[in-house]
């Protein structure tokens, strides 16, 4: 749903122009008004960022499931990407020691920060997933959700190839 509103401090001049009508944009997303895609086995679902609604940054819930290995350490070089822990907890690592991040925690990787996250607890979690830009990031995401597994640690040569065609990278 979208909803066009001209807020009073704002001049006509200042909004986007969407067709021949200027627009300013708010809208509402629920979830399933988007596709969701898989990851690890689990529901990922997209909440903004789809077809560039916005073009600025991209949001998903996403399950990760219990005794989940996770991603191998790595890093993004064309998006930035924040975790925030909703229910549940993970144990997150960038270049220090890792740590358990429990609901109400964030973790952010700036582009080009090592960065992995795993769930060894009995219990999912579920998280927002936050990435700026949405392009690049929806389609790594689509892409490394499908490959990887709830239960098995994963391939590193087929994540690497994986990270290489969205301008990702594997790291120690």
């Amino acid at each position: 749903m979208i909803m066009c509103t001209v807020p009073s401090r704002v001049s006509i001049s200042e909004l986007p122009v969407i067709g021949p009508v200027h627009c300013f944009m708010t809208f509402l997303t629920h979830r399933g008004d988007a596709p969701a895609f898989r990851y690890a086995g689990q529901p990922m679902h997209v909440l903004a960022g789809y077809e560039g609604r916005p073009a600025g940054f991209a949001a998903m819930q996403i399950t990760i499931p219990a005794h989940f290995a996770g991603p191998i350490p790595h890093a993004h070089d064309e998006f930035d990407e924040a975790i925030y822990v909703l229910h549940g907890r993970l144990l997150v690592a960038g270049d220090d020691e890792p740590q358990e991040a429990a609901a109400g925690s964030m973790f952010v990787a700036p582009r080009g920060q090592r960065h992995a996250f795993s769930n060894p607890h009995a219990t999912v979690a579920w998280v927002l997933g936050i990435w700026a830009p949405a392009g690049p990031a929806i389609a790594f995401m689509r892409d490394i959700g499908a490959a990887l597994s709830p239960d098995k640690p994963p391939d590193p040569d087929h994540m690497r190839e994986i990270y290489a065609r969205h301008a990702s990278r594997l790291l120690p």
